[in-house]
């Protein structure tokens, strides 16, 4: 298995969605976008998630747009944890003002790197309740990129616990 390519089911804890909705929310209501991120431990095909990480992160509003970003102190420190804890990312999730997308930016400067992981873009600033049918999810695909899921391949894969 290269990655987290086998993965076919994953598996959110409601704690995980609501406290990275609550991030979005927050840094949304400053017309901000923000960034969360999902880790947890993987079988072959099986991911579960066991929480959110809400990174250090600096936001900006510019002529050219939006954006957010992670320091290169933050990333080695979250890493550093992932390994003490035997964690793996399994998705970055971020704000958009409108429509939810991939960006050029969203594509190019991904935190999760891992072939099989996913970007989800939660749209309007994450002022709606967090459902998966309002978000644009991409996975990354080796050779591929960032390819957005179809509605029912998104089904399939990601399931919130209530």
């Amino acid at each position: 298995m290269k990655g987290l390519s086998g993965v076919i089911n994953i598996s959110v804890p409601k704690s995980a969605a609501v406290e990275t909705m609550a991030h979005l929310r927050t840094v949304g209501k400053q017309g901000l976008e923000g960034v969360a991120l999902w880790a947890g431990k993987h079988t072959a095909d099986s991911f579960t998630v066991e929480c959110a990480i809400i990174p250090r992160q600096k936001a900006f509003r510019s002529e050219h747009g939006l954006l957010y970003t992670v320091g290169s102190e933050e990333l080695h420190q979250i890493n550093v944890w992932l390994y003490e804890n035997r964690m793996t990312l399994v998705a970055q999730i971020h704000s958009h003002p409108g429509a939810a997308y991939h960006s050029d930016t969203d594509d190019l400067y991904p935190i999760v790197t891992t072939v099989g992981a996913l970007s989800l873009v939660v749209p309007d600033f994450a002022s709606a309740p967090f459902e998966l049918d309002n978000c644009a999810v991409y996975r990354l695909f080796s050779g591929r990129g960032w390819v957005e899921l179809s509605a029912t391949e998104i089904k399939r894969l990601i399931r919130l616990e209530v």
